[in-house]
């Protein structure tokens, strides 16, 4: 993270992970002056975390000096999923009360993702009652999302171990969902499919997000993102996805594929107007 940055989200984590990238496997994470910290920057930091454990390494990260940036990650939750993959310049600051602001979900295998999305679920009803038309159409998106992490995140590597996590945070104008894996991303899902080998990052993700191309040759298998997409497009919501080195962003109505810095797998990121909800 540059230093005298103050946020950690989806705007700014392109940023963050160049110079993270550069220090890597012992990536310096620079959590000084943090002031704003969103789901899509939290997850993308745990991944950071266990790629570098992983490779030998771990996560150096300078904590928060103010009582704001201290109380943001105290209630993120994400100390649990770096345990182990970073050392700090301090004692990780603990929430009032113990409970965390984002809610995180650690995705495993197919089987327990039903369970995860319940669950999720349930505890987002208890703050926030969204409706049955509400309920459904973001369960919806929870439950296509992470059944995708298994498929798609198993890594190259036999020694490294597939990880995904789900998150969701509850905010005053939105509600924030994403999901994110370390795996072999879009190139490589679509890669086991002979026809679509040639593809690199950019077109990979264009083929899935907007063509709704799928590495399955039968129809109706695959098309999660495109149907997400066209999601956000009806309801006016914000959606960014990143695979490899390329990245969509969408707002609104408009839409573009660009290059990012090189980074494994698939990050998702769904804001949708809390407005549709109430």
């Amino acid at each position: 993270m540059i230093y005298g940055a103050d946020r950690l989200d989806v705007e700014s984590a392109e940023r963050s992970l160049a110079a993270w990238e550069e220090d890597f496997p012992r990536p310096l994470v620079d959590l000084s002056r943090l002031r704003r910290l969103d789901p899509f920057g939290a997850l993308v930091l745990v991944l950071e975390a266990r790629r570098a454990q992983e490779a030998g390494g771990f996560l150096r990260v300078l904590l928060p000096q103010g009582v704001e940036g201290r109380a943001l990650l105290a209630r993120s939750g994400i100390e649990r999923l770096l345990a182990g993959a970073y050392r700090a310049d301090g004692p990780w600051p603990e929430a009032p009360g113990g409970e965390a602001e984002i809610d995180l979900v650690e995705v495993k295998e197919e089987e327990g993702v039903g369970r995860l999305v319940d669950g999720l679920s349930e505890r987002l009803l208890d703050r926030f009652p969204l409706g049955e038309s509400g309920t459904r159409l973001l369960a919806q998106a929870m439950l296509e999302l992470l059944q995708n992490i298994p498929q798609h995140a198993s890594p190259e590597k036999a020694d490294v171990s597939p990880f995904g996590v789900g998150a969701l945070q509850e905010s005053e104008d939105h509600l924030h969902l994403v999901v994110a894996d370390k795996g072999v991303g879009l190139r490589g899902s679509l890669g086991t499919n002979p026809r679509f080998r040639e593809l690199d990052d950019s077109q990979a993700l264009e083929a899935a997000l907007v063509q709704g191309t799928s590495r399955f040759d039968r129809p109706g298998r695959g098309g999660a993102l495109r149907r997400i997409r066209e999601l956000m497009l009806r309801n006016a919501g914000r959606f960014f996805v990143r695979s490899g080195s390329g990245a969509l962003w969408q707002a609104d109505v408009e839409w573009v594929v660009s290059a990012v810095c090189p980074f494994p797998g698939v990050q998702v990121s769904i804001r949708l107007p809390r407005r549709l909800f109430e």
